[in-house]
C-alpha cells in the first residue's frame, strides 16, 4: 500500500502551504516597507524533488527582519517551522536571518535555523533571492550511519545575478 501511494504521490509536495516552486510572480511578500513603489523585494528559494521516490520541499523561510522576529515566524518544534517567503523592504542596509527546511510526504524531516546576513545593501526596485545550495555526506561508523546535510546561503541580485552576500572579500576569507 505504503509502495503504490509512493509510486503515484505528486511530485509537487508542498511543506505547509508554502509556494513549492520558486515563481516570484506568484509569491505574495511580506510588507515592511509601508508600501513604498520602489521597495526591493527579496524572495527566499524553494525547491521540491524526489529522492528514492519520495517527494521532498526544501525552502528557506524568513524569521527576523533587523533583529525583530516576523509574525509567525520561527520553530515551534522539530518538523513546526513558519516564516516568510518573500519579503518587501525599505531600500537600505537590512539583517536577516532564515531557517533551511527541509520535508517530505512521509512526514519526517528537520531544519536548521540561524542562518543569517548582517547589514546587506538591498537598492531600490531591485529584486533579489536568498539561495541555498546542499551537499550530503553519511557520516559515523557501521551500523550508526546518520545523513549529515551541509547548507551554504548566498543573496543574489536577480537583476544583475551579482553575488551580495557574502561578499567578495568573506568569501575568500574562507578559502
Amino acid at each position: 500500500m505504503l509502495a503504490a501511494a509512493l509510486s503515484t504521490a505528486c511530485s509537487n509536495y508542498h511543506y505547509k502551504d508554502y509556494q513549492g516552486e520558486w515563481v516570484p510572480e506568484t509569491m505574495t511578500p511580506y510588507d515592511l516597507s509601508d508600501n513604498a513603489a520602489d521597495a526591493p523585494v527579496v524572495y527566499f528559494a524553494t525547491t521540491q524533488f524526489r529522492s528514492i521516490g519520495v517527494p521532498f520541499h526544501r525552502l528557506l523561510l524568513a524569521t527576523q527582519v533587523d533583529n525583530t522576529p516576523l509574525p509567525g515566524a520561527g520553530r515551534r518544534s522539530i518538523l513546526d517551522i513558519s516564516g516568510m517567503q518573500a519579503l518587501r523592504l525599505t531600500p537600505g542596509k537590512h539583517t536577516l536571518d532564515w531557517c533551511w527546511v527541509s520535508m517530505n510526504a512521509l512526514g519526517t524531516g528537520g531544519a536548521k535555523c540561524g542562518f543569517g546576513a548582517r547589514d546587506v545593501e538591498f537598492r531600490a526596485g531591485q529584486r533579489y533571492v536568498v539561495d541555498f545550495s546542499t551537499s550530503d555526506d553519511i557520516i559515523g561508523p557501521p551500523g550508526r550511519e546518520m545523513l549529515s546535510i551541509t547548507i551554504k546561503s548566498e543573496i543574489r541580485n536577480l537583476d544583475t545575478r551579482e553575488v551580495i552576500y557574502p561578499t567578495k572579500d568573506v568569501a575568500q576569507l574562507k578559502k
